[in-house]
């Protein structure tokens, strides 16, 4: 069977079967954001793993070394801020081909520590090795999470309201500007002005883990659910529906969407809805929480963490599915889009 007959989750569904039953003190195995394992009483360790191929998840032509660094300690550090977690320990593993020299591999440790210090993360280790071909990183990280305070993605419950922080499409806005430019013939008046070029690649190459925001959001009380928005919203609120066995509405109008990314959209031709709803790598936070408390509680929250955070729909039963609530209140299914490992 061909992995592009069942795709990346299919995939993973049918590895989990293969898994020994867990011990007693895994709290949360394979599904979610990061696993959790009980080390202590009251405390939960977070342990979570990711990879970066070249030409999968980077290009050399696009991205420099630092921001390869950057982005590879971003993605891991998010998924621990997605549990309500702070980041605690990595190990680093890194395949070289021969053509990256010494330096260059200095600057992708620069950009992983500097993403890493920013939330307090030490980076204690790791192997590196040759590689015949591609770049690659593997980055495996710790993080730490009062039990009472850890959210998963199997939470959410009927009637709760759907919010997200920050603003989304931003990272896919600032991709499509990169390969754009880099493909650009028409010369440097085609260029779109620098300040707005600057702030737009930058949603894309230093992206920023929404730690703070997680932590005040699961000290509410009120958020049942969570996950970071790394495969566009369409993809995460799918992950989150399925695991929490239910149905979601959102309302497009709502979805928080900045006047860069929107800048971008039209500088290239596309859409800027588009770009929220499939480009993923926003990281993000998509979550939700209970609808009698949340709005003035959520309010609080953003508050102390700095942040926006706008309310875009409600989870419903799940023999509803997930529904797009388009201008004029029209309903439609809602479609995932966006980059999927092992499809054709």
């Amino acid at each position: 069977m061909k992995l592009s007959r069942i795709g990346e989750f299919g995939l993973i569904s049918r590895l989990q079967r293969q898994l020994l039953p867990a011990g007693s003190d895994v709290v949360v195995g394979p599904g979610d954001d990061t696993a959790a394992v009980r080390t202590a009483a009251g405390t939960l360790t977070l342990l979570t793993a990711d990879v970066l191929v070249e030409h999968v998840h980077f290009d050399r032509g696009i991205h420099g070394f630092e921001d390869i660094g950057w982005r590879a300690m971003a993605a891991n550090i998010s998924d621990i801020a997605a549990m309500g977690g702070r980041p605690k320990h990595a190990l680093v593993s890194i395949c070289l081909p021969d053509d990256v020299t010494v330096e260059r591999v200095e600057e992708i440790y620069h950009g992983m520590a500097a993403a890493a210090g920013e939330h307090g993360c030490d980076i204690i280790g790791g192997d590196t090795v040759a590689s015949p071909r591609e770049l690659v990183i593997s980055i495996a990280l710790t993080g730490e999470v009062a039990e009472e305070h850890m959210v998963t993605r199997a939470g959410a419950r009927e009637g709760d309201l759907v919010g997200v922080t920050g603003h989304l499409g931003g990272s896919q806005a600032g991709l499509a500007m990169l390969r754009t430019l880099q493909q650009e013939t028409r010369g440097p008046e085609a260029a779109p002005p620098a300040e707005r070029w600057d702030r737009i690649r930058g949603r894309h190459l230093r992206p920023h883990p929404r730690v703070r925001a997680a932590r005040e959001l699961v000290r509410t009380g009120c958020v049942h659910a969570m996950i970071d928005v790394s495969d566009g919203l369409a993809g995460d609120l799918r992950h989150l529906a399925d695991r929490s066995g239910v149905g979601a509405e959102i309302e497009q109008e709502k979805i928080p969407i900045d006047d860069q990314t929107r800048w971008a959209a039209e500088h290239l031709g596309a859409s800027a809805f588009d770009f929220a709803l499939s480009g993923g790598e926003d990281f993000e936070l998509l979550f939700t929480a209970a609808g009698e408390t949340a709005p003035e509680v959520l309010e609080k929250a953003a508050g102390k963490a700095g942040l926006a955070i706008t309310l875009i729909g409600r989870i419903l039963p799940r023999k509803e599915g997930l529904i797009m609530v388009g201008p004029g209140g029209r309903k439609e299914p809602l479609v995932q889009g966006g980059f999927r490992h092992f499809s054709t």
